[in-house]
Parts: C-alpha cells; structure tokens; sequence
C-alpha cells in the first residue's frame, strides 16, 4: 500500500469536484457574521496556513488546508474540510465506522478512540481521533483529529491530520482551533449567525 488516507480522499474525490468558494474562511467580524444567511459552518482559516486545495459539486465540498510553505502532496499537518450538502440525517457512527474500514484497508495498523461529543449552538456534535501506522518505518504515520458536526440542511467534518506523532503542545493548540469551528442559521432563533456564534 502506498497511499495515506489523505491522498486517498483527494483521489477518491478527483475529478468529480467542482471549485468550493469557502467564504467562511475569512469570516471573523461580527458584521460580516451577521450578513450571512441560511445555514453555515464557521471556520476560521488557521494562522500561517493557506488553502492549498479546493473542490466541489451540488453533493459535496472539499477544502484542504496546509502550512504555507508546504503543499497536499508534502505536508506535516492539514487541515481537511468537508460539506456533504443535504446529508441532515447522517450517523455518526456510520460515517466514523466508513472511515475506519477506509483506514483499516490503507493502514498496517488503525486505531479510533473517542474524545468528545455533545452539543454546540443545538448542534450535535462528536470529536474523535483515528491513527495509522505501517510497518515500513520509512513510511510517516498519519494521527487525525475529526470534528463532525450534524446541521438540519447538511453535514460537517473538519480534520486535522499530521504526519508525525503530534506533541501535547500541539494537540492542545489543535483542540483549542477545534472548538472554535461551529455552525450558525440565519433563519433559527438561538442559532443566528451574530457576534455571539463561533468562531
């Protein structure tokens, strides 16, 4: 085997993608919170990183983020997002039982742990992480941090993914970026998208 659950995405995906527009990305200001409508996930972009990647079509979205003097295809950590548009009643064991066989098959050895889950803004949410490792030394690990989050017209899941055993340090700074991301409904009362939503 010689691809990482990364790559393997980006090639699952592939050309069946269109360009994703991820205006949330630079959404920091209360103002500009306020001006959005519908249903959205608020991400902001992380600090000395750039979007080194980005596809889409009417089912779904992907954006993948990596540190600016790094690319998708040589990266130490990226940040990974998807939008599955629609998919209100998604599981999420289903969609983390999916990742784990996709792992299990790319992966001398996988492991999934729990970390969290609960809700944020009445949205449910679950966070956990999966790690693979191969026998061949010569080949880097892969440790991924999942945050899923269900929203009444889609589906959410950020990743951040390294390809080295993360430090405490960056796990807490990691952690710390995860719970900053959320969703907002410009058209719900106690969910509006105002200086009072995330991030």
């Amino acid at each position: 085997m010689t691809d990482s659950p990364c790559f393997m995405l980006r090639r699952l995906l592939g050309k069946e993608l269109a360009l994703l527009l991820l205006a949330f990305l630079s959404m920091y200001a209360g103002t500009a919170l306020a001006g959005l409508e519908d249903e959205n996930l608020l991400q902001p972009l992380p600090d000395h990183f750039k979007i080194a990647n980005q596809d889409g079509n009417k089912r779904m979205s992907l954006t993948e983020m990596v540190p600016k003097d790094e690319s998708v295809d040589d990266w130490s950590t990226m940040v990974t997002t998807q939008i599955y548009y629609g998919a209100k009643d998604v599981s999420f064991d289903d969609y983390r039982s999916d990742m784990g066989q996709r792992w299990k098959a790319a992966c001398d050895t996988a492991e999934s742990a729990s970390v969290k889950d609960g809700d944020e803004n009445g949205y449910a949410f679950q966070l956990w992480v999966q790690s693979c490792h191969f026998n061949d030394a010569k080949r880097k690990p892969e440790i991924t941090w999942f945050k899923m989050i269900k929203g009444h017209d889609s589906a959410y899941v950020v990743q951040v993914a390294f390809h080295h055993e993360p430090s405490k340090d960056e796990i807490t700074q990691w952690m710390t970026y995860l719970g900053k991301i959320g969703v907002c409904d410009s058209r719900l009362k106690g969910q509006e998208c105002t200086r009072g939503a995330k991030p």
